[in-house]
């Protein structure tokens, strides 16, 4: 093992994501759903720093409370890489974060394929692409489109059949953020409630090729899991409908909830906010854009 990947030190910024639209079929026999979704990835993100050539093993999470370690998808990531390559013995992992807990960024997952990416551009051997999804794929449905290149891409299955699509211009966005999150587990426990019947799965809104700009998008926007999350918690509808209202080209729940998301032309998010009263609301507000390019892995 050459003296670079002994002791080394990767940095990446784990982006949030949102799914700008998420349709659910049936329950397949592993227990999980077939999903059809539409990633994009936003600029607010996590920093994730990783050592390697350290005493130990150690995970140190700054500006949230993000549950046990055992439990923590990014520690998770680092046991799975290191069981898979043999590499590293010892690791320190450092989470600045910055994207909501629970909210359906993506947050958790994202500092996951982070440290994933970081270990992979430091290792003496690297795993190719298709090995590294696989094993983001064991950590959680969001963790292989995170730890592709990809900006923009739809997913299906479980998220991990990926097809990019070339980015769209940036647009703005308003994440309402309520002060709970939204379990997935009970978000799709609330779907099956509501669809005891077995259900054919939707027939496919895009293809690989379909062109996409944001009018298309935005026919396409919607999101299945909004009626269970909605029955249960009716301030986040309140809070897509305060997005609408203040002219987002789309405004939906992302993920299984609990924030809310607007999409903006550019340059507007500021003006059209004045509109929405977070306070009120009892929400946190934060405004962030969507990006062209997924963040590079800086060697330091």
């Amino acid at each position: 093992m050459n003296a670079r990947a002994a002791r080394a030190t990767a940095r990446v910024e784990a982006q949030a994501k949102l799914n700008l639209f998420l349709r659910v079929g049936p329950r397949e026999p592993s227990g999980y759903h077939e999903l059809e979704t539409l990633f994009q990835r936003i600029s607010l993100a996590d920093t994730v720093t990783v050592r390697t050539g350290v005493p130990g093993r150690t995970l140190d999470c700054r500006g949230a409370d993000a549950g046990p370690m055992e439990s923590n998808l990014a520690w998770r990531a680092a046991l799975a890489f290191s069981a898979a390559c043999g590499w590293p013995d010892c690791f320190a992992i450092e989470i600045q974060k910055r994207i909501p807990v629970g909210g359906g960024l993506g947050g958790g997952s994202a500092d996951a394929a982070a440290v994933l990416r970081a270990l992979n551009a430091i290792a003496p051997r690297t795993l190719k692409a298709e090995a590294l999804s696989l094993l983001a794929l064991g950590l959680g449905a969001d963790v292989p489109y995170l730890v592709s290149e990809l900006p923009l891409a739809l997913g299906r299955g479980r998220g991990e059949r990926l097809f990019g699509f070339d980015p769209l211009p940036p647009r703005d966005v308003i994440l309402l953020i309520p002060p709970f999150g939204v379990s997935s587990a009970g978000a799709f426990a609330a779907w099956d409630t509501a669809h005891t019947a077995p259900s054919p799965a939707p027939p496919a809104l895009l293809t690989s090729q379909s062109h996409l700009d944001w009018n298309t998008v935005a026919k396409c926007a919607a999101n299945d899991l909004e009626e269970p999350v909605f029955a249960q918690h009716p301030e986040i509808a309140a809070l897509q409908r305060a997005l609408a209202k203040a002219g987002a080209q789309i405004a939906h729940m992302t993920g299984s909830g609990s924030t809310a998301f607007g999409l903006f032309e550019p340059g507007t998010a500021l003006a059209q906010s004045l509109g929405i009263d977070a306070r009120t609301l009892g929400v946190t507000m934060i405004r962030a854009t969507t990006v062209e390019r997924v963040a590079a892995v800086e060697l330091i």
